[in-house]
């Protein structure tokens, strides 16, 4: 049952008989209504869809003949059915009335009875319209009028005398039939209770029951007690009644659901005093507590325009009471305090005494954000229209959201152009802190919603960013802020394109509804169709000012004309290349005839375009404003309109005055040319794109033997037929490879093996060069191809190629050539493509033949030697000549008793072989290391310092006798640890003692003093060991960094304590080895050390050209960084590599150290005077000094004074003296 309850109508008192009580509401009336209100605006019922009472039919037909209209106005169909109430009331009061004013009659009559005739009485009892039935005391019927006999169906003859419970079966239940009627008559008498009749259930002659209305009184009658019992028969009001309760519940269950909110005021207390379950769920208030508040209580203090509530309410109830139907929008509050935006409906409630006021209340806040909504669209797509600057565009935008989603802030950010990061985020109700912190967000899945919902290309809903992961890198600025939800959507472009994403930030924590998500993603397309519609204007503006710019500064002059010949625009390249000021100069000429040197031209230019719809490259002559003659390349075609029609010409123009000036330029160079190939001294031949000889000079021709009319037309390779010298392979010219495409090429193969066969079968050594001819186009259009004949260069290279790889005193291979062999053996013995061994001799004795007989001496021997090592080993084996008195060989295919038998046979020949010098005869021995080399040997290294050691094990044996390595290991192992003991001891206790050697200015300035640093060791007895006995021992068990290290930090302590004295300082050549140069920590240390620009400027670094080249890139980056101090360096043992000269140019070297084999024997041998004279001219053309070492004697002096060497060193100028002894 509905908790509505139905809205009574007050009784107006003056309807009321006298003395009467007011009836109580809701209670049942003598005719069984019960009064219900309807809603003033529930839809009608039609009468064919439901049972309605005839009077309330006759109701509705008698509203709409009154207002004219179908639809019914329910608040006069309610006054209408309240009046009927009010006329069926007073028609029940009076009917009370009568019956009671009957029994005072009847009581009148029967005493006038007695006065008068019966006839007289029968006569008003047989035309009353009530049933009246005259009862004894004891309840029989007496009379029983005909109005009874009508009702009831019994002829009174069978009522007289009988009981009234005959006809009315329940009038006493409890008790007696006489005391019933006692108490029935009491009840009418006493007039403090209701005069309302009873109403029981009276029963007729068919035994069908009906509802009827009694009133007994008592009346005496001839001294006997009666009773009158009046009774009207109501069942006709009761099913009327009935029908009209059917047809309010029917209303009423109209108003239980309707749409809206309906509420009851009472307007003088203020307060609702009923209400629907729609107005308590608007509301949000249990009945109890919504009925004891009112609008006052349930609206904010103002109004949405300022106007105060309770004021405008007020007016509104005034008319509503007035009559008047006021509708108006009106903004509620339920009870949490939210605000709800209503429309309500007014209607006056007439109530009796009570001013009551019916409001129909209907929430139109989705109504309302609706419009909002459609209002904002609006004005973001008038804002579009207009071209509004992109930021107001994105406000609009975002005010939506905040206006939509109260309690919001809404926030665009703009992707930048690499769409990794944001470029822009415009939200004008976000703090500035807030702002700058999402406008530096990286795309990322913890940076926020916004970068994770553009991260993830989807919508990300954030309820609490406190505890969410999307925002662990940017919750700090966002809770500072005071935002705690984040709802993202991303932004795209038609074409799916990301540019950027929509945030909704809000104070409190939770998600959006459904409405919220649908608004989000509109805004969210709106955004992204500004976005994309600003994008595509800036960048039809950037095109637009691209192709104005490229029309302005484009070299070409562009220009339209009219069909008649007047420009109608040109370019300001046009107008400078005809020399006039402005544009506006040309527009004024009679037409572009005027321009052209031949007027006729133009007649014939405009014909060419309309026959052939456009001209390519066609030249005119035009004329400039000041009257000189332009040559004009023209390009042109014709405008058309819609209908095809050529209404103008539009083209460019280039100057070509100069290209064509050039052109002649041109044939008159190549005229020149023509005349320099035919004297120049060098061979050229060119030829066609197939390789067909087009012309060669006359060095060409005498080179190949071919003349120029015989060689015209022949293939190159003809002509041209060279050969490698050394394999007589065929080689393919350098001029068929350029015909290929290359841009510059020399001859395949081994340019240094090119042979040219000539025309008679003559051979010339050549070195050629070619390149491709080309058009315009790139096209390989021939090729030209230089070479000049380098017989005497290539022999010269093959004499100093074979001394780079040979002992220019031995005539042996160096140790440099003998690595190499080394090395391929190495490898073929790893592969198990053969066996060999490596023999390493050392002679014995050779330093006292040296010492007391002299160098010459020593080389003599040392030849000697030679020969016999050839003499004692197989032609197959490689002997070389790896140091002062130490020779290597290789033996091939050799077993290590074959190897031991080898040795033992050159020990033998050389123990044997006596060398006489002068007047004596000296003997010498060998101590020879073998080493075996196998598949497991690892590298050349290893092998070199194995049969190093085993040659020192022979000599600790003895020597003059063999070893061979791994026969002995505790050997090894002695002597590896004596020579890396002694040497690092004798650093740590500081037993190295420093040297210098005086380096001599020949043919340079003389300037400051120059010196080299030596070191010497003193052994553990005091003695003095040179240089030459533990530095190799050092380098080969590196420990040469620890003795470097050791002279350059004294040197250094030298130069500052010089430096603190006052002295001048000299420049000190410090010698570091190619093991300390390998070492990162030592050239950490030098680069550490050496600082001071003064200090720095007074070392020279000697490096020997092995150990530069071994460790180029160490060489290269420390010779940078030192000579940036203001460091020198010097290239020691210059001239002993076969690329010496290849590495000048890489190395920043300011001195070359000419290695003494060359200059020892510089006066008789002409190939090391040669040489000597090389290095110097080398070092002289690259601007760097040359230093000679090993100076001997005077005549060797005066011949390096000849040559013009810079500087000299050696024991004829200064043997090395004590550092002390420094000047």
């Amino acid at each position: 049952m509905s908790k509505f309850q139905p809205f009574r109508s007050i009784p107006d008192p003056a309807d009321a008989a006298p003395g009467a009580a007011d009836t109580v509401v809701g209670r049942e009336t003598m005719a069984g209504a019960t009064t219900t209100l309807v809603r003033a605006d529930a839809r009608p019922v039609p009468e064919n869809q439901a049972e309605l009472h005839p009077q309330l039919k006759a109701q509705l037909r008698e509203l709409r003949l009154r207002t004219g209209s179908a639809d019914p106005d329910v608040p006069m169909l309610l006054r209408l059915i309240n009046e009927h109430y009010h006329t069926i009331e007073r028609e029940r009061r009076g009917i009370v009335e009568s019956m009671r004013l009957m029994a005072d009659e009847a009581q009148a009559l029967a005493h006038e009875a007695r006065e008068q005739s019966s006839e007289h009485l029968q006569v008003i009892l047989d035309h009353i319209k009530d049933v009246v039935l005259l009862l004894d005391a004891q309840g029989l019927v007496r009379t029983f009028n005909p109005t009874g006999e009508r009702v009831f169906g019994y002829p009174q003859e069978e009522v007289l005398g009988k009981r009234i419970d005959l006809l009315i079966p329940r009038i006493a239940e409890e008790e007696s039939v006489p005391e019933a009627l006692e108490r029935l008559s009491a009840s009418l008498d006493d007039t403090a209770l209701d005069l309302a009749a009873r109403e029981l259930w009276a029963q007729r002659k068919n035994g069908v029951l009906f509802p009827a209305e009694i009133a007994v009184s008592k009346a005496p009658l001839s001294q006997e007690q009666m009773f009158v019992l009046c009774l009207r028969d109501v069942t006709e009001r009761r099913e009327s009644e009935q029908a009209i309760r059917e047809s309010a519940a029917r209303y009423q269950l109209l108003v239980d659901h309707a749409p809206d909110a309906i509420v009851v005021l009472d307007a003088d207390t203020g307060r609702f005093v009923d209400a629907n379950d729609k107005a308590i769920r608007l509301y949000g208030l249990p009945r109890e507590k919504l009925l004891t508040v009112g609008p006052h209580t349930m609206s904010p203090a103002q109004q949405p325009d300022g106007a105060p509530s309770e004021e405008r309410a007020r007016a509104y109830i005034e008319r509503a009471l007035a009559g008047e139907t006021p509708v108006f929008e009106w903004m509620h509050l339920d009870g949490q305090g939210r605000e709800i935006c209503c429309e309500v409906r007014l209607v006056n409630l007439p109530s009796g005494a009570r001013r009551l006021v019916r409001g129909s209340v209907a929430d139109i806040s989705d109504r309302k954000r609706a419009e909002r909504v459609s209002a904002a669209e609006r004005q973001v797509f008038e804002q579009l229209t207009r071209n509004a600057p992109l930021p107001e565009v994105l406000a609009s935008i975002t005010a939506l959201i905040e206006s939509a989603i109260p309690g919001t802030a809404g926030a665009v950010s703009l992707l930048g152009e690499d769409g990794q990061r944001f470029a822009a985020v415009h939200a004008p109700q976000l703090p500035a802190p807030l702002r700058q912190a999402l406008a530096a967000t990286e795309v990322g899945i913890r940076n926020g919603s916004c970068a994770a919902c553009v991260y993830l290309k989807r919508q990300v809903l954030v309820a609490d960013l406190g505890k969410d992961p999307f925002w662990a890198e940017r919750r700090e600025p966002a809770l500072a802020a005071g935002k705690r939800a984040a709802w993202s959507t991303p932004i795209t472009a038609a074409g799916g394109t990301l540019l950027g994403s929509l945030g909704v930030y809000r104070g409190a924590i939770g998600l959006p509804g459904a409405a919220d998500v649908g608004l989000m993603a509109r805004a969210a397309q709106l955004a992204g169709i500004a976005i994309e519609r600003r994008r595509g204007e800036e960048a039809l503006r950037g095109s637009e000012a691209k192709f104005r710019g490229l029309f302005e500064s484009i070299a070409e002059g562009v220009y339209q004309s009219g069909r008649d010949g007047r420009l109608l625009s040109v370019n300001p390249a046009f107008v400078a290349m005809l020399g006039y000021d402005s544009a506006e100069q040309i527009y004024a000429l009679p037409g572009a005839a005027a321009l052209y040197w031949d007027p006729q031209d133009r007649a014939r230019f405009a014909e060419r375009v309309d026959r052939e719809g456009e001209i390519r490259d066609a030249e005119f002559l035009m004329r400039g404003r000041d009257g000189r003659q332009l040559v004009i390349l023209e390009n042109a075609r014709q405008m058309l309109d819609g209908s095809g029609q050529c209404i103008g010409y539009e083209g460019t123009i280039a100057n070509i005055t100069e290209r064509k000036r050039a052109e002649q330029a041109v044939f008159a160079e190549k005229e020149r040319a023509q005349v320099t190939l035919e004297s120049i001294g060098d061979a050229v031949i060119s030829t066609d794109a197939q390789g067909r000889i087009e012309y060669i000079n006359p060095v060409a021709e005498t080179l190949t033997a071919w003349s120029l009319a015989e060689a015209r037309g022949q293939a190159i390779g003809t002509v041209l037929n060279l050969v490698n010298e050394i394999t007589r392979e065929p080689i393919e010219t350098a001029l068929q490879g350029a015909l290929g495409g290359a841009a510059a090429c020399a001859a395949s193969g081994p340019a240094d093996h090119a042979v040219l066969v000539t025309r008679t079968g003559h051979e010339v050594a050549i070195q050629a060069s070619a390149a491709p001819i080309c058009d315009r186009q790139g096209q390989v259009i021939g090729a030209v191809m230089v070479f000049h004949d380098v017989t005497k260069e290539r022999r010269l290279k093959r004499a100093l190629s074979w001394q780079a790889s040979h002992d220019a005193l031995t005539g042996l291979i160096n140790r440099r050539e003998f690595d190499n062999r080394l090395h391929g053996a190495l490898l073929a013995a790893q592969r198990g493509e053969g066996t060999y061994a490596l023999l390493y001799i050392d002679l014995d004795q050779f330093k006292v033949v040296n010492d007391t007989c002299g160098h010459q001496a020593g080389d003599r021997l040392l030849r000697e030697v030679t020969g016999l090592l050839q003499t004692h080993v197989r032609a197959s084996d490689t002997i070389a000549r790896l140091g002062g008195d130490e020779f290597g060989v290789l033996l091939e295919g050799c077993t290590p008793e074959q190897a031991s038998r080898i040795a033992e046979g050159v020990r033998q020949a050389i123990r044997d072989f006596r060398f006489e010098w002068s007047a004596n005869t000296l003997s010498v021995g060998a101590s020879i290391g073998i080493v075996q080399i196998g598949p497991n040997t690892e590298n050349v290294a290893n092998v070199m310092s194995a049969a190093d050691i085993a040659c020192y094990a022979a000599k600790d044996a003895g020597r003059n006798r063999i070893h061979v390595y791994g026969a002995d290991g505790g050997s090894h192992r002695h002597r590896e640890m004596h020579w890396v003991a002694r040497v690092t001891r004798a650093a740590e206790d500081n037993r190295l003692e420093l040297f210098f050697q005086p380096i001599v200015a020949l043919c340079a300035p003389a300037g400051r003093a120059f010196h080299e640093l030596t070191v010497q060791l003193r052994d553990d007895s005091g003695a003095l060991v040179p240089p030459g006995e533990f530095i190799p021992a050092a380098e080969r068990y590196n420990v040469m960094s620890a003795i470097d290290r050791w002279v350059l930090e004294r040197a250094i302590a030298l130069l500052r304590e010089r430096q603190r004295s006052g002295q001048p300082l000299p420049l000190l050549a410090v010698n570091l080895s190619g093991t300390s140069l390998n070492e990162q920590s030592f050239v950490d240390y030098v680069l550490q050390s050496v600082v001071e620009p003064q200090i720095a400027g007074a070392l020279c670094f000697e490096i020997t050209e092995t150990a530069a080249v071994t460790s180029l890139s160490n060489a290269r980056f420390l010779m940078s960084e030192l000579k940036s101090r203001g460091a020198r360096f010097s290239l020691d043992d210059f001239g002993t590599g076969v690329s010496s000269f290849v590495y000048l140019k890489t190395l920043p070297v300011d001195f070359l150290k000419i290695d003494g084999q060359f200059i020892t024997h510089i006066t008789q041998d002409p190939v090391n005077r040669s040489m000597v004279e090389a290095i110097g001219k080398v070092g002289r053309a690259l601007g760097i000094a040359t230093v000679a070492e090993c100076v001997e004697g005077e005549a060797v002096l005066a011949e390096l004074r000849g040559m013009g060497i810079d500087y000299v060193q050696g024991f004829h100028l200064a043997h090395p003296l004590p550092i002390a002894q420094l000047p």
